[in-house]
């Protein structure tokens, strides 16, 4: 079977259409095979369109490693992802839940706009000179920061999806440095897709401060510790 071919068809059958409702940003030639984030080099797919494409490219080049996590993490992110229709319906679902209040962001542009409207003057910050600031990162120095070296898996406000995101810290740090290091946001898309909250970003803020300040996932006895615990209940 030429999957080469049947790719570049799902390719030119993307870039000759304009859809409509929820779809997804492919690379074409992908980042790890020295892909931009040129316009050239996107196309807008449907969701089941864009899970088959990273299946397709697995087939094409079954020796890439980063195309292999791309793909698995695709199909095998604790969404229940088995099938193009599962992932398609999921995002499309997500993605309409976050059209209407569920979307953190919607309270914050009602109330600029409200303000904005009917002329009421935003709250002065003059009080936070940089005296201030630097008071108050003194307080919590050291022994007087409460949560001090507390772990971001054992932290206390870590949640299910929080735990699970570093449960899986190894391999989005393999991740991470098959694609050139990328930002949070975008080691977020490779593993979530592009719609996020608050929430779901967190994590993937932090495990990449981690990762630029040298943290290395499977050399840290309390992660190892942590993935024990965490093994250990499963079973």
């Amino acid at each position: 079977m030429n999957y080469q071919q049947i790719y570049n068809n799902l390719i030119e059958q993307g870039r000759n259409r304009v859809l409509e409702g929820y779809k997804e940003s492919h690379h074409i030639i992908p980042r790890c095979l020295g892909g931009t984030d040129d316009t050239e080099n996107l196309v807008f797919l449907t969701p089941e369109e864009h899970y088959i494409a990273h299946q397709l490219l697995v087939k094409i080049y079954p020796n890439n490693k980063s195309l292999l996590n791309a793909a698995m993490f695709m199909t095998a992110n604790g969404m229940g992802r088995r099938s193009n229709k599962v992932y398609g319906w999921l995002k499309r679902r997500y993605s309409e839940y976050m059209q209407g209040s569920n979307n953190p962001n919607k309270n914050g542009k009602v109330r600029r706009k409200y303000i904005e409207e009917n002329g009421i003057p935003k709250v002065s910050k003059d009080y936070i000179t940089e005296e201030w600031k630097t008071n108050i990162s003194k307080r919590m120095l050291g022994s007087k920061n409460p949560i001090a070296g507390i772990k971001p898996w054992v932290h206390p406000r870590a949640t299910d999806y929080t735990r699970s995101i570093w449960a899986r810290a190894d391999e989005i740090y393999n991740l991470w440095l098959d694609n050139n290091k990328p930002s949070y946001c975008k080691l977020h898309r490779f593993i979530n897709g592009r719609m996020y909250d608050s929430e779901s970003i967190g994590p993937f803020m932090n495990l990449v401060k981690y990762f630029r300040n040298g943290w290395i996932p499977n050399q840290d006895n309390e992660w190892n510790n942590f993935i024990t615990c965490q093994n250990t209940n499963i079973t």
